[in-house]
């Protein structure tokens, strides 16, 4: 079975709300397991298109997008545990929060060298975010046309994040020990990523 820990944060609904109220544009999958199979984590691992941090301590994969403040967070509380070697994060982007989520998450996907891209993206992140956010998003992002190739995987990274039936993003997925995959919705600390890290496989 999955696990799925609750948040009731205010964040949580706000996503919530953009979730619901987004176009998001899908695609139709071949066979996927149920979540509540062991097989589910090897076969997303194979259809996921994403840029990895680290390569030691448990693997999770961490659902974003770009015009999200709380996936900036979320990788900022991320990081010692990856400079650490307790954790490799699997970023997986996705576009639907606001009309640049996709031409700056092809900026992302389509760089020759995704990690650096993603380290400055972050950077910039922090300083945009530091103002309200616009009804167009943070200014300053990179940004980039999007090739078909992409666009196809976005949808299937949304596709599958919708498998989850997670509200929003930021959404964490990770493999137990004992080979279930468990659903995090929402923001996640740097203390519970701590707490969580011996029951990671």
């Amino acid at each position: 079975m999955h696990h799925i820990v609750k948040r009731t944060k205010v964040f949580g609904i706000l996503v919530g709300v953009l979730w619901a109220g987004a176009a998001m544009a899908t695609t139709a999958l071949p066979p996927l397991p149920k979540m509540s199979q062991n097989s589910y984590w090897k076969d997303i691992g194979q259809r996921l298109t994403y840029i990895q941090e680290g390569h030691k301590g448990p693997v999770i994969y961490d659902f974003f997008d770009p015009n999200c403040p709380y996936c900036h967070s979320m990788y900022d509380e991320e990081q010692s545990l990856i400079k650490a070697g307790q954790l490799t994060v699997r970023y997986v982007p996705v576009a639907y929060l606001m009309p640049s989520s996709t031409p700056e998450a092809a900026a992302l996907m389509q760089s020759s060298d995704r990690v650096a891209t993603l380290q400055h993206f972050e950077a910039l992140a922090g300083k945009s975010f530091a103002a309200p956010m616009t009804a167009s998003g943070p200014v300053g992002l990179p940004q980039a046309k999007a090739t078909a190739p992409t666009i196809q995987a976005l949808k299937t990274n949304m596709a599958i994040l919708q498998t989850t039936h997670s509200m929003g993003v930021p959404a964490i997925l990770y493999e137990h020990k004992n080979g279930s995959t468990g659903l995090i919705p929402g923001m996640v600390s740097h203390g519970e990523l701590l707490t969580m890290l011996p029951n990671l496989k």
